[in-house]
């Protein structure tokens, strides 16, 4: 069961690979892949970036961050559910309610950027993901206390979504007046997996051995992989249940479990003095294939058992009748950006970035402020700060040109988020962004 179950938790506490594009970048002038915040952007040079060399990014934000998940003790690291680890420790890193987060994750496979006529050009091919997720309070509690502790659990509100896919882009940006670039990014999607979790009500009470389950809600995923076992219900034996002890994640029979197409829309307006810029991300849409999909029954179910394991207990509360395949039309989160530049002097300028993403289980937004500095011409420092729905951020980038390489490191979150508290703290996950390419 727990190749089942461990899966799907991690789409809710893990959301391993997160990433996105990286915000402080938005103002430089010669990143090669700035492109992908707004495709009126490009650099001067053509460029190659190689299979994973050229960009690879990471990033989390949310209510908490996953490194409240392991704890260093007597210079061991264990894991939450350790009896060395208090439930006060553990607990106290969540708010009641909801806690929200999101993830991205992106890697570049291969990109190549040129001028043909008035237009620059660019081709990639990526890997992308996306994890977004609702986690109630009491799930840590549960997850923490519940085989041990009697007492009531309210899951309501659990939902986690996690997609994966091969994306190809197109991009080309011109002058369409002296001071006004266009650009736009064509895009191909292929789906390797779709997978969620929507639990619109679920309760479990525990006394002694005795555990009474009340759930509502939709489990689904599209990976051809999945070997699905079914059990009769305990209530209609003419009812398939999924069970998860006997349910197995094996190879994919194939690639492809959707399929889709996007697009990006992007401007900058340039006055030497000025600049002012505007983006539309991931318009757009994928076709999935779910060839595993179950739903709850809505109905409350008595046991008694005793159990050693939180994942055994959560598996066996949450019962899901069986269902046929089917097809659904997911929306990629969109993204809109507006940006804003001032140059100052020669080798100092200022800017600003406001960041909103729709999500449909956690949309957040982001004002940035930013300073790019060049000590010399191959040089570029930018240092942001910024404040949003997940929290105060500090960002920090650098991007250096010798000879026909490029190196470039950064990131948006060098303080760590706190939440909607506004007060920065160290206990968030930094992202990242960093690669190398060859330009001329």
């Amino acid at each position: 069961m727990k190749k089942v179950i461990l899966p799907l938790l991690g789409i809710l506490v893990a959301a391993s690979l997160g990433a996105q594009t990286l915000q402080t970048s938005y103002l430089s002038d010669d990143f090669v892949y700035s492109y992908r915040l707004n495709p009126a952007f490009h650099s001067d040079h053509g460029f190659v970036g190689l299979p994973f060399l050229g960009v690879t990014s990471g990033a989390f934000k949310g209510d908490f961050s996953l490194n409240n998940f392991f704890y260093k003790i007597d210079g061991k690291h264990v894991s939450f559910a350790d009896d060395a680890v208090s439930s006060e420790k553990f607990l106290g890193n969540f708010k009641k309610g909801l806690n929200k987060f999101n993830s991205e994750n992106y890697v570049n496979l291969l990109a190549v950027g040129f001028r043909s006529g008035g237009l620059y050009n660019i081709v990639d091919f990526n890997i992308r993901n996306y994890n977004s997720g609702k986690l109630p309070y009491d799930l840590a509690r549960f997850l923490k206390d519940g085989p041990s502790t009697d007492g009531t659990y309210d899951l309501s509100g659990l939902k986690g979504h996690s997609s994966t896919f091969f994306e190809i882009g197109i991009t080309s940006s011109w002058k369409a007046t002296r001071k006004l670039t266009v650009g736009v990014r064509f895009k191909g999607v292929i789906g390797f997996n779709n997978s969620y979790i929507d639990m619109d009500r679920m309760t479990i009470a525990h006394s002694g051995e005795n555990w009474t389950v009340n759930s509502s809600g939709v489990i689904a995923s599209a990976y051809d992989g999945f070997k699905i076992a079914s059990v009769p219900s305990y209530y209609d034996p003419s009812v398939a249940l999924i069970d998860f002890h006997k349910t197995q994640i094996g190879e994919p029979k194939g690639i492809m479990n959707g399929y889709g197409v996007g697009a990006d829309l992007g401007v900058l307006y340039d006055d030497s003095s000025w600049q002012l810029s505007a983006s539309l991300s991931d318009i757009g849409c994928v076709f999935w294939f779910h060839n595993f999909y179950g739903h709850s029954p809505s109905q409350a179910k008595s046991y008694s058992e005793v159990y050693s394991s939180r994942v055994d207990m959560l598996g066996d509360a949450m019962n899901f009748i069986m269902e046929d395949e089917f097809q659904t039309l997911g929306l990629l989160p969109v993204t809109v950006r507006l940006g804003a530049k001032y140059l100052y002097l020669s080798d100092i300028s200022f800017g600003g970035l406001a960041t909103f993403r729709y999500d449909d289980i956690c949309p957040f937004w982001d004002v940035r402020g930013s300073v790019n500095y060049k000590p010399i011409k191959q040089i570029e420092l930018i240092g942001s700060l910024g404040a949003g729905s997940l929290g105060v951020s500090a960002g920090a980038f650098v991007n250096a040109k010798l000879a026909f390489l490029n190196i470039f490191a950064g990131t948006d979150n060098l303080l760590g988020t706190s939440g909607s508290t506004f007060i920065p703290s160290t206990k968030g996950a930094p992202n990242f962004v960093a690669g190398l390419n060859v330009i001329w």
